[in-house]
């Protein structure tokens, strides 16, 4: 087992990774302290140095998921405040982000069923939807500065809207991999979007 001394931030982060991976490869519902231990070849002590319980772990792994899927879209701030290009360029990280971050997203959808199901996971599963609806939220707000522009519509309203069509239209892709009909369905979001917005 590798115990070398890191910082816990670095450790805590290499503990994600492992527990996505079993995720990934065989289910939330396989993520245990005992099997995250061994896939990231430390011992049990150092998980629970690292996080309270498995929820914490669990709610660590629904972040950085979150935050692999926002990276296309924060990107796409980055061509400036005409309307037109940033709608467009929107809907292409959207669609890239998807793409790039399939087995992720998919696994996103696994955290809500199995919270659903299983009032253990519910918790954390209720905690990863707020925490994309807050991150929709900050990029909503960015990219009302980048349009200089603000919303007809409550943030707090809209921010949920915009996190639930997401979700909608990835599961969607998921299901029949139609990347125009995803498209097409993120360029109405993104259209909704803009035109609830006023100088």
């Amino acid at each position: 087992m590798n115990n070398k001394r890191k910082p816990l931030d670095e450790r805590r982060a290499e503990i994600v990774e492992a527990g996505l991976s079993v995720a990934m490869r065989e289910g939330v519902e396989s993520v245990t302290v005992r099997r995250v231990a061994q896939e990231a070849g430390i011992s049990l002590g150092t998980v629970h140095y690292c996080f309270d319980d498995k929820d914490a772990m669990l709610r660590a792994m629904g972040r950085a998921i979150a935050m692999r899927a926002s990276e296309p879209m924060i990107s796409a701030l980055e061509v400036g405040p005409d309307r037109t290009t940033l709608a467009a360029t929107a809907v292409d990280a959207l669609l890239t982000g998807l793409k790039q971050h399939q087995h992720m997203r998919l696994l996103t959808f696994e955290f809500a069923v199995s919270g659903a199901r299983t009032p253990v996971l519910r918790e954390v599963a209720q905690a990863h939807l707020k925490q994309s609806i807050v991150m929709t939220r900050e990029y909503l707000l960015r990219l009302a500065e980048v349009a200089e522009a603000k919303y007809r519509t409550d943030i707090d309203a809209l921010s949920r809207t915009v996190a639930i069509r997401i979700d909608g239209i990835e599961l969607a892709w998921m299901v029949d991999q139609d990347d125009a009909a995803a498209r097409s369905a993120f360029a109405d979001l993104t259209h909704d979007v803009f035109d609830d917005m006023q100088p």
